[in-house]
């Protein structure tokens, strides 16, 4: 079939349609021209599949959001074939991917059959608080107090997380220590007594002094986390994940040590030295560089890299490059709590470049998937099954 050819004011009309900037009228005549013929609906999906390869937005904080648009929008329509690109802000990348699903609330033909509409929610702020009695506390959106054996006081905040209020904080002769648990899908924050900041992922859990005293400021971490360290000359920062040590003394960092031989450690800022495990030296490490450390054998590889892909989780965004489908999977199955089988496992080696939110429905993840490779994606449940078309 001949493939018609859209006039400018269509094509603008369309794109406006993809970024969702039409009121419901404007909307509705989109989907009224759709119908209207099956060369409406090829032109459609022909300008769906360029905004498809379009996978990265040019990002700085000195272009506002509206220019960033009319770079995309613009670079769409010329259809020039783009090399992916981004920067390190993240507010801007929305506009990306998760634009494109905008409509398939009307269009649920286009998503593999077999993909049912159960609802998946995506990540939330959850976790639970173990106090040193062994109690334990569901952090939910409620606003409390909590008073610790030594008389220092826990506030949980619905925005704010966790925070340990350092006044009210007393040496006791032995540390006591809190645990926050973060269940699959859930994230949380905390600010511990010194001031330092912590992001924690997904099936991932902090166990930390509610005062800390001695030489260290050390924690101990499973899973994925963000630290944002506050600055003490006297007392380095420790972060324990098994047999792996990391010190620092004010910088910002992230530890994934959800494979404790395949740690990654990412430097933001400031400088950090790490032990892949006691037995080995110490190695220093420089922002923009990406460690990797096999605890159990003490080696480790040391990149250059773009970091940003590896702390995307921080501001709520998913961000691959290059990445194998098995990987990308492991990480829904805990930031979306499912379940995932693949029916045929050359599948796992297929690779995906995206950018999009981490709170979108998982279904818009798989649509893109689905759209750019020849895997088939199936909800059932809470259970994934991705097959070969």
């Amino acid at each position: 079939m001949e493939k018609t050819k859209l006039d400018h004011e269509t094509e603008d009309w369309l794109i406006a349609f993809l970024s969702g900037e039409l009121d419901e009228r404007e909307e509705e005549n989109v989907r009224v021209w759709l119908e209207a013929s099956p060369e409406n609906r090829n032109a459609y999906e022909s300008l769906m599949k360029d905004y498809l390869r379009i996978r990265w937005v040019q990002e700085n904080v000195q272009i506002r959001e509206e220019q960033a648009k009319k770079i995309i929008f613009s670079s769409l329509k010329k259809k020039r074939n783009l090399t992916p690109y981004y920067g390190v802000a993240a507010s801007i990348a929305v506009l990306l991917i998760v634009t494109l699903f905008f409509f398939i609330r009307e269009d649920k033909q286009i998503v593999s059959e077999k993909l049912v509409t159960s609802e998946i929610k995506p990540i939330q702020s959850k976790a639970i608080l173990v106090l040193s009695t062994g109690e334990q506390i569901q952090l939910t959106k409620s606003t409390q107090k909590i008073q610790e054996q030594d008389g220092s006081v826990l506030k949980i905040d619905s925005v704010m997380g966790v925070q340990y209020d350092s006044l009210s904080t007393k040496r006791a002769e032995k540390p006591i220590y809190n645990k926050i648990v973060v269940p699959r899908g859930g994230e949380y924050f905390v600010t511990l007594s010194e001031g330092t900041k912590v992001w924690l992922d997904a099936d991932s859990e902090l166990e930390y002094p509610v005062f800390f005293s001695g030489d260290f400021r050390e924690v101990k971490l499973k899973g994925n986390a963000y630290f944002c360290v506050t600055k003490k000359n006297d007392k380095p920062f420790v972060v324990r994940a098994g047999e792996f040590s990391l010190k620092v003394y004010g910088t910002e960092f992230n530890v994934n040590a959800y494979d404790l031989q395949n740690i990654e450690t990412v430097l933001v800022n400031g400088s950090i030295g790490f032990k892949a495990n006691e037995s080995t030296p110490e190695r220093m490490m420089e922002p923009n560089e990406l460690a990797v450390s096999d605890s159990r054998t003490g080696l480790s590889e040391i990149h250059q890299v773009d970091i940003y892909p590896y702390i995307a989780w921080k501001n709520q965004n998913i961000v691959f490059v290059n990445e194998r489908l098995e990987s990308i999977m492991e990480k829904m199955a805990r930031w979306y709590d499912v379940t995932v089988f693949f029916q045929d496992e050359s599948l796992k080696d297929l690779r995906f470049d995206c950018n999009m939110r981490r709170y979108t429905d998982i279904r818009d993840l798989f649509f893109f998937l689905e759209k750019t490779s020849n895997a088939r994606f199936a909800l059932n449940g809470r259970t994934v099954v991705i097959s070969k078309k």
